[in-house]
Order: C-alpha cells, then structure tokens, then sequence
C-alpha cells in the first residue's frame, strides 16, 4: 500500500507543477499580448515623432542660417563698447550725472576689473553705494536702463546701516552692476 500512496503522491506533485507551469505561461502570455498595440496607432506615433523631428530639423537650420547675422551683431556691440583707456572716466562720469539728477548722493564708488579670454573684453564689476529719496533711486536705475553704455545690475540691496545718520525717508541702495569694456 506504501507504494500505491507513494505513486499518487508522485502524481500529484506532478500535476501541481504542470498547474504552476500553466500559470505562469498564461500570465506571461497575457503579459506580451498586452504589450503589443495596435499597428495603426503604432504608426501614428511614429508620424507624430517624425513631425516632430522634422520641425526641430527646420528649427536647427533656421538658427544655422542666422549665426552670420548673429555674429555680425555681437561684433557691432563689442565695438560699440567704450575702450578701456577711456572707459572708466566715461562710466565713473555717467554714474556721477545720473546721480545729481535724479538727487542722489554717491557715497562710494568701486571697480574691480576681470579679462574675459579670448573675447579681447574687460569685465568690470561695479559696486555703487546711493542715497536718496525712492523715486530718485527709482529715476537712477531707469537712467542705468537706458544709457548708451551697457549695465547689467547684478544685485541691489538695502543698506541698513547706520539708520540715524541719514534723514527720514532717505534709502540708502549698494548696487553691483557689470559693464564691458573693448581692449586696446
């Protein structure tokens, strides 16, 4: 009888690892049937990202196309900035006349010089220290926006230092500003 029961055992274990063989190759069945979609939608994906190649190939050739004119531009500008014999003196006196009018009182004024490589320009950091009523600073920076020379203001801060040497409604601004000189 041992060896009857033995045999069903036998059986049984078999047949329950045909059952999981079954199963798992039903799910992984099910598994690689869903991935496969629909050829008609698999080809509009892949006409929807052929336009959108195309357009970025026509993009690219349309910038392709303007560098000349681009370069030409930058060319124009670095030339249009003020050498730097001359420049300092002809930035320190922009600042200086902006300051009286717009009513504004510069309390301190420095420079600080950085060669860019390769560009044949001077990088000059600027940092300007102002006092004077809201709409004077106000008035001061839109003069700085629309000077000839260019000024990028790279921070403006509040100084609140010393607030009983200066009158009521007096702001006291430090401003970092960048300009370029051309190299002689």
């Amino acid at each position: 009888m041992s060896n009857v029961r033995l045999k069903k055992q036998l059986i049984y274990a078999g047949l329950a690892v045909l059952l999981i063989g079954d199963i798992t190759f039903a799910y992984l069945s099910a598994k690689i049937s869903a991935g496969r979609e629909n050829p008609q939608q698999t080809l509009q994906a892949e006409n929807r990202q052929l336009q959108l190649m195309k357009l970025d190939v026509k993009r690219a050739s349309e910038i392709r196309a303007k560098i000349p004119q681009v370069l030409k531009e930058f060319d124009q500008f670095e030339t249009a900035l003020p050498s730097a014999s001359r420049g300092y003196s002809t930035i320190d006196q922009e600042l200086t006349t902006f300051a009286k009018e717009t009513h504004l009182q510069v309390d301190e004024k420095r420079f600080k010089e950085k060669e860019l490589a390769g560009r044949g320009l001077d990088e000059v950091e600027i940092d300007l220290t102002v006092a004077g009523d809201y709409s004077g600073v106000v008035n001061f920076l839109n003069h700085l926006q629309r000077s000839k020379n260019t000024y990028i203001i790279n921070g403006l801060q509040l100084d609140s230092a010393n607030p009983g040497q200066v009158a009521p409604g007096t702001l006291r601004i430090t401003l970092n500003l960048l300009t370029y000189f051309r190299k002689t």
